[in-house]
């Protein structure tokens, strides 16, 4: 008897052990199932954010050349700009390079070597157009010579 009963105590403790390390299995297979689901979303979440910002930078690099493009153009018209065009031309450069200005921080070594060539070419042709025209302000004075006459 006490044979069949050390066999059944260690039969009980085998299923036991058996039954533990079953549900260990279970959970560490359901723990890395969540490890890897979160791990996915993760992974996605970096791949659209880096695509934003991929996005985004070719939008910026898109526009810095088309605005590089643009001085470009007018910088080769330093012979025949009228004053005002000069003033309509200056007014926009300026609205722009501040714009740029503030970005370029964030550009690699090659956008700001080209940045401070456009900068450069502007310069050159304004220089190019005060020479030809004098200096010219920004702002366009209008006198009514007739109107303050009448005053009087």
């Amino acid at each position: 008897m006490k044979i069949a009963s050390k066999f059944k105590t260690i039969g009980l403790a085998l299923a036991l052990g058996a039954f533990t390390f079953a549900c260990n299995q279970e959970t560490q297979n359901e723990t890395n199932a969540e490890v890897d689901e979160a791990q996915t979303e993760v992974s996605e979440e970096n791949a659209e954010a880096n695509a934003e910002l991929n996005e985004a930078g070719a939008e910026a690099n898109q526009e810095y050349d088309e605005f590089s493009g643009w001085v470009k153009t007018n910088t080769d018209k330093a012979e025949t700009v009228t004053a005002d065009e000069y003033r309509e031309m200056r007014a926009e450069y300026k609205e722009k390079e501040a714009k740029f200005e503030a970005e370029s921080s964030t550009w690699d070594d090659e956008t700001r070597r080209d940045w401070e060539e456009t900068k450069a070419d502007w310069n050159e042709f304004e220089n190019k157009v005060q020479k030809r025209l004098g200096k010219i302000d920004d702002i366009d004075v209008d006198v009514d010579v007739k109107a303050d006459n009448d005053n009087n």
